[in-house]
Order: structure tokens, then sequence, then C-alpha cells
């Protein structure tokens, strides 16, 4: 295996380990057992003597980096982790500083294991007693959970803030190419001249990662983006590091925090939701997102504050419904879609698929997406009896895949539903055509084994790559597309051409969204094996669906 893909694998649970604990500790690391590499977080990088956050002989770093008593004791747990007869420990260390200091530490160690159950990784959580508690030690800023307890302190006396996120994903590339230490150079000169033009006007923290939070009481949503816009320009046309004139591209979000209501999770989510349409899709200019009715009254703070909660309460007032899906030769049924619905006064019933930027920055993501997979396969299981063949389509989101839980989940689920493997597809969202291609195609493979069919949204057709070289099953047509055809010659050459490789392949085609007779007829006409759509049924209850599929 390639450096990359060890990396990428490495870095996908590091992630998913930091979402769970970055609140809690302020140093972590991510250990391949066999590989002997770690992934240190940056802030471990910055107070301890590490080469880079990427740690080749992450054991021999160990033996320097920890008092020998400790370094001892490690190697004894490690084998305890490596033999399966240790899960997880709390222990303590010292920890050298890079003034040579031994700071003591709390830590929590617990074994991360794969699909077999076999301990592949080691995860670390340490808190360091040494140290001034939740202080950036690159900025010398409070950082985010101070952030996050200074908002609540904020909410729990009535009072209102505005708020600014400021980053760019070009660190990853200026460390790449001037190390750690400049990169953390650049991020104090982004937080210096942040603090120079906001002066006394807020409080400005440290986020997680190469972000910046500036919180004010004072100033308002367009005085705080002319801030961002002063350290925009600053960051495309003055900065320079040691002498290096620097051009980085800033990404910034704007959130109005007037409802003490609001969980600051929700807050944090929008802020990252913003920050990042700034960057990727708004050319960097700021993206404002207030507690004001947006998008038809659906895109609301206090919307998703709601949905945050009612995904940390198990779930509570989210349903699914269900499509049939019809083969093409001759209407019978071939499977069911299950989607995801939210209702809750005031806000009626929504489709939280009209959330999902905001929702893919949530950690929660992960549980719902969880949940939907159990309760579908718990509601249709019964199906089986009268349907064997049936084929229960669920989407897999990016967030879940990315977590290093995901096959036990998976395995786990099917086997307590009961519930074949034969009879379930998986549906790739958009969003996870961006995952490392090596990772895409080694977790495709494995719900594969599972007898578990594997489909791909539309949108992925974008990517002609992850087309050719991922071994699905199934393409699904969307709606959108299927809507055009009518009135657009090119796209009906364009299905003419996909329908045409796609048989070609092995791979069936699915339209979604089919609505009237004239389409159906029209696509009856291309190599297309089924159909979905409101030309059958809209989504029902499951009680509602299963009379519905006796009709057909």
């Amino acid at each position: 295996m390639d450096n990359n893909a060890i990396y990428y694998g490495i870095s996908r649970l590091y992630d998913s380990f930091a979402t769970a604990t970055g609140n809690k500790s302020r140093y972590f690391f991510m250990y391949d057992i066999e590989r002997d590499i770690a992934r240190w977080s940056p802030e471990a990088v910055s107070d301890f003597p590490l080469p880079g956050e990427m740690v080749h002989h992450q054991l021999d770093t160990l033996r320097e980096l920890l008092a020998p008593e400790d370094a001892s004791a490690f190697c004894e747990d490690l084998k305890a982790f490596s033999r399966g007869r240790l899960d997880k420990k709390d222990t303590q260390w010292k920890i050298r500083s890079r003034e040579g200091r031994l700071i003591p530490c709390g830590v929590k160690c617990f074994a991360v294991k794969d699909y077999a159950g076999r301990p592949s990784y080691l995860a670390a959580a340490i808190t360091s007693r040494g140290f001034e508690e939740h202080i950036d030690s690159v900025t010398g800023l409070p950082d985010h959970v101070k952030f996050m307890e200074h908002l609540k302190g904020l909410f729990s006396v009535g009072r209102k803030a505005v708020i600014l996120m400021v980053g760019t994903s070009q660190f990853q590339e200026i460390n790449a190419l001037y190390g750690y230490t400049f990169g953390n150079k650049t991020l104090v000169a982004l937080a210096t001249r942040l603090h120079e033009l906001a002066g006394d006007a807020g409080l400005l923290f440290r986020g997680q990662g190469p972000m910046l939070i500036f919180c004010s009481e004072q100033m308002n949503q367009e005085e705080l983006r002319r801030l961002y816009n002063g350290v925009r320009n600053y960051s495309l046309h003055t900065l320079s590091i040691e002498g290096i004139r620097l051009s980085v591209r800033l990404g910034g979000g704007i959130v109005g925090a007037d409802d003490p209501a609001v969980d600051v999770h929700a807050v944090l989510a929008c802020l990252k939701f913003a920050q990042g349409r700034s960057e990727n899709a708004a050319g960097g200019e700021a993206v404002i997102l207030q507690n004001a009715y947006m998008s038809e009254n659906k895109g609301t703070i206090e919307l998703v504050n709601a949905i945050h909660t009612d995904v940390e309460h198990d779930c509570r007032n989210f349903s699914l419904c269900y499509q049939p899906i019809l083969k093409m030769s001759d209407s019978s049924p071939l499977g069911v879609a299950a989607y995801l619905r939210w209702e809750c006064a005031p806000y009626g019933r929504i489709s939280p698929a009209e959330l999902l930027g905001w929702m893919e920055k949530d950690a929660s993501f992960s549980k719902l997406g969880n949940w939907i997979l159990r309760q579908a396969l718990s509601e249709t299981v019964h199906l089986l009896k009268e349907y064997p063949g049936l084929l229960v389509n669920i989407n897999l989101a990016q967030r879940q895949l990315e977590q290093p839980e995901f096959r036990q989940v998976l395995l786990n689920t099917l086997k307590d539903a009961s519930f074949p493997g034969r009879n379930l597809c998986l549906e790739l969202t958009d969003r996870c055509r961006f995952l490392h291609p090596q990772f895409l195609q080694k977790e495709v493979s494995f719900i594969k084994s599972c007898g578990t069919r594997v489909a791909l949204d539309g949108s992925c057709l974008l990517d002609l790559h992850l087309v050719r070289s991922l071994p699905v099953d199934i393409i699904k047509i969307e709606r959108e597309f299927i809507m055009n055809l009518k009135r657009n010659e090119k796209d009906r050459s364009l299905l003419k051409a996909l329908c045409g490789f796609a048989s070609e392949s092995g791979i069936l085609v699915c339209a979604e969204g089919v609505e009237d007779r004239e389409v159906l007829d029209m696509l009856r006409t291309y190599r297309i094996f089924a159909y979905q759509g409101y030309i059958t049924s809209p989504p029902l209850p499951i009680d509602e669906f299963e009379a519905k599929l006796k009709t057909l």
C-alpha cells in the first residue's frame, strides 16, 4: 500500500476521533499499530517536540517523548491491546515539552478494531495538567471550548452576539511547503491583524484547526462583514512571513446569535457551514446566516438547533417514508426507497435534505444516518416474506462512511434486524465522491462483500472516473435530469450514451422522479431497468406503503 493511502486511512480515523474528543482533550493521536505510524493533533505538534502531525516510528518517538517508566508501561499496554486483551485504559503520562519539562498528563487509550474484530489502531486522548487549560499555545487565544462557554454564558443572561468565523483550507498546503512553524506564524499573523482591526469590540478565539472566531456584542452584521473584508484584503495582498510574500484565500461566515434557546453546537455548525460556503462557493465573500427566516422559512438557526436537539434525543420526531421502485419491463415491484422526514411544531413536516449543508457540518449527522439504517431495516424486514426479492434502498452519506465504526455498524444492523444483505442497496450520496478514491473503493468492496448492492446517486455522474472505477450495481438518474428530457435533446443523447455504457458494464439504471406518462413512455425507449416517482406513489409511511404495494 502506498503512503498516501496509509496516511488517508489514518487521517480518516483521526478526524472521526478528533470530532468525538475535541471538546474534552487538547491533544490526541491515532496510531496504526502494524505500520508504526501515527497522526498527532496540531496542538501536540506545537507543544511537544514532534517532527510533524504524521509521525513514522511512533514507538521510538514515544520512548524519547515520555518519561522512561511511562514509555516502558506503554509498550506493555500496546502488547495487550494488540492481542485483544485490552480495549481501553486510563493512565498517566509525563510528556516532555519543547522546553524539556516533563508535563503531567491524563491519557485515555482506546483500541480501534477492523470489521473482523482485530485491533488495528490505537487512539489516545491526552489532557495536559501542566499547561493552562483551553488556551491555544500557538496564538495564545482561548480555544473553541472557551468560545462555547462564553456563548453559553451570554445566552444564560439573555444577551445577543454576532459571530465571525474566518479560516482557510490552504493551511495544509502552507504546512507542506514551508513547515508547521511557518504555518503557525501565518495563523498568528492573521489573528493579530483581526485583533488590530477589531480592537475592543469583541473577543477573539482560536477555533478547531486553522479557524479564528470573533464574537461581538457591539458590532452588527454589516460591521462584521467590513471587519472580515479588512482581514481578507490583508491575507490576499499584504501578508508576509519571514520575508515570504503569501496570498491566502480566506472564507468568512457570519452568524447572528440572538436566540438564547439555541444550542451553541447548532451555532457552531452554522458557522462552519457559512465559512465553508464562503470559501468554496462564494469566492471568499462573507456568507451571513441569521435568526430570521430564509429560503422559504426553512433555513433558520432555530430550525437547525431543533433538528440537532432531536437527533441527540434518540432521533425523536424523525420518521421514514417509502416509495416503490418498479421494473420498467412490466411495472412490477422491484424495491423500495426510504426517505427521511422530520415533523415538529411550529415548523411542520420537513425533509432534512433541504438542510443537508447544515447537517453535514454537525457531528450528530452520522448518528442520524445510523438511525435511518436501523429503522428502515426493522420496518421493512417483514415485507421480505411476501416479496423475497425486494430491494430496500437507503442513502449512505459521506459522514457515515468516514466513521471508523461504519463497517461494524452495518454488520450489527443487518444481524440485529435479521435482514439479508442481498435485499439491501446503499446509495452513495453526492459528497461521497470527495472521499479518497482508494478508501472509497475499499468501503464499496466491503459493502458488496456483505451481499449488499451499491448504487450511485445521479449527481456522482459528474465524476466519470468514479463511475468507471467503483464496482457499483446501480446508477440512479436524478429527477432534475429526467424532467428535462422532453425539451433537451442533448440530455436525451447523454442518457442514451450513459445507458449504453451501463448496459455494457453490467450496471442497472434506475430513473428517479418520474411524474407523468409521457416521460415514462420516453424512458421505455432507453435501456433503463427500473423507475420510481409520483407517477406510481408519493413516499408513504410504512403501513400505507405496504397497502400500496399490494395494489401494484
